[in-house]
């Protein structure tokens, strides 16, 4: 699946993530796309909740309170791997690393928003053992 081209953001940093987000306004990849999708990263006992809503490729990104169509939780570390393209938003949630519920759909497109791999990254490295 293609992930987001324009202005790909390479920091680690969920919140610097979801605000260089916002400030896009339009993401091609989402135009057939309509709906709100809610992140709440848990770090410790406190949580950030950041809301994603989408409009035909419309960005907007806020941290106002309200329901949404799907939301995403998980821990604040898998979000860095997450908008660090060290892992895949689909993949996280089928291992249990990201919990979801919602619109279904929209839990698929929402993947196109986060960057791809680094180059170079080998996504197996940590899961083998020593020689």
């Amino acid at each position: 699946m293609n992930n987001a081209s324009s202005s790909p953001v390479t920091s680690d940093d969920p919140a610097r993530f979801f605000e260089e987000l916002g400030a896009r306004g339009n993401e091609p990849l989402l135009r057939k796309v309509a709906g709100s999708i809610r992140f709440e990263i848990v770090d410790g006992e406190n949580a950030d909740s950041w809301m994603v809503v989408v409009d035909h490729g419309q960005l907007t990104v806020t941290r106002q309170p309200g329901s949404a169509d799907c939301t995403i939780r998980g821990d604040r570390s898998t979000f860095e791997d997450l908008v660090a393209g060290r892992t895949n938003a689909n993949a996280a949630i089928l291992r249990g690393a990201l919990a979801a519920r919602g619109d279904v759909e929209l839990l698929v497109t929402i993947q196109r928003i986060f960057p791809s791999p680094p180059p170079g990254w080998d996504r197996t490295a940590g899961t083998r053992g020593g020689s």
